[in-house]
């Protein structure tokens, strides 16, 4: 296939960009090339190239900048991937796009499900759940898929910046009072790569199986590079950021593994392959 991938040079882009180009033809775009909160130019690139599918990465992600920004956010993360997706109607491809934990309020007592209803808390999580609403609404032929707690050899990234503050103390404090599943950005590319690779349409939930919370992904990233720093747990509302964040981002993944046929490996494994790669990758 003839696949265009948008904000290619993300962190994850990167990684998924690589994935596809073993077995399909790959266009690379990001906001250099056109916007796709604005629809002449969306379409104005993305027709003459006919793409076959696309698969959308880009978005406004800076959380708290979110709730300042509100009018960025909402034409990055709800404007532009229905443009996307009307395009992608219009010329007879499928789409693929990507969405947030983020779109849940965040109190859950079992992982999310993809019939849960959203409700969103944050302007962050609000833009992407119109996101998710104007994609569904635009494109016959589609599949949003959650994730949450990304990280990756390309960008900024939890585990690095842990790993920088431990070279500079013995005593790290760490949120420890929201729940997750850190995901490696290379295992959500061959997910990603999987879904279009089969054809699958509707809503997924994609992360590294497993949950723990940020102080306990911390102590792991220590652990895995061999240092020994005492850890002290904080609460989110001493964190005290401006975005609401959702204390329970845990997500049932049951639906993309029987479609898919594989279950997401976990996600100490991904930390472990992560921290193995690392010297080639901070070289």
């Amino acid at each position: 296939m003839k696949v265009l991938v948008t904000g290619a040079a993300g962190m994850l882009g990167r990684d998924l960009v690589p994935i596809l180009a073993e077995s399909h033809e790959v266009i690379e775009a990001d906001i250099d090339q056109f916007d796709i909160a604005d629809w002449p130019s969306t379409l104005d690139f993305i027709e003459p190239r006919r793409p076959e599918a696309l698969i959308n990465l880009a978005a406004f992600t800076a959380v708290d900048r979110c709730e300042t920004e509100r009018d960025a956010a909402f034409r990055v993360n709800a404007v532009g991937p229905g443009n996307l997706a009307r395009a992608c109607e219009r010329i007879g491809a499928r789409i693929v796009h990507v969405s947030t934990d983020y779109v849940f309020e965040g109190a859950a007592s079992r992982p999310w499900r993809e019939d849960d209803r959203p409700m969103p808390k944050s302007v962050y999580g609000k833009s992407k759940h119109l996101g998710e609403i104007a994609v569904f609404g635009e494109s016959g032929r589609c599949a949003v898929v959650r994730t949450a707690w990304l990280y990756g050899p390309h960008g900024g990234n939890f585990v690095e910046s842990i790993l920088r503050i431990a070279g500079e103390r013995d005593t790290l404090s760490v949120v420890d009072d929201q729940a997750g599943s850190p995901t490696y950005t290379v295992d959500l590319a061959r997910g990603l790569a999987t879904i279009l690779d089969r054809g699958l349409c509707g809503l997924y939930h994609f992360t590294n199986s497993g949950q723990t919370t940020w102080r306990g992904f911390a102590l792991a990233v220590l652990a895995e590079a061999g240092l020994e720093r005492e850890v002290l747990p904080l609460t989110t509302e001493q964190l005290g950021r401006p975005a609401i964040r959702p204390l329970y981002s845990v997500m049932d993944t049951s639906k993309f593994e029987r479609d898919a046929g594989y279950r997401p490996r976990s996600w100490e494994q991904g930390l472990s392959d992560y921290m193995k790669r690392r010297p080639a990758i901070t070289a």
